[in-house]
């Protein structure tokens, strides 16, 4: 039987997980840190969401990005993003926590 690439199925995960959100950090150099008060984009969120290939006006960051971003969006601000320090380290930490009280 002949082989035809067409056969091959991408998965890919969904990005308004925790889980997703985690194992992103975990690629992260975990001392380098991100700008949490750039709301244009470079927040950690912003920075997440441009990993997978979402714009910012798009992310649910700002005005755009529908409910489900939004919700997601809130959660990683008010559970991951927004405690010092700002380092991708820390956020995978938070986000660790967040995901065992979820």
């Amino acid at each position: 039987m002949l082989y035809d690439p067409k056969w091959e199925v991408e998965v890919k995960a969904d990005p308004l997980t925790l889980d997703s959100l985690i194992a992103w950090l975990e690629r992260m150099p975990a001392g380098d840190s991100y700008d949490y008060e750039n709301c244009l984009g470079q927040c950690l969120y912003g920075l997440y969401m441009a990993s997978h290939g979402v714009k910012w006006k798009d992310s649910g960051g700002s005005d755009g990005g529908g409910k489900e971003r939004g919700k997601f969006c809130a959660l990683v601000y008010r559970e991951v993003a927004s405690q010092t320090p700002w380092t991708f380290g820390a956020a995978l930490d938070r986000a660790r926590e967040a995901a065992v009280r979820a």
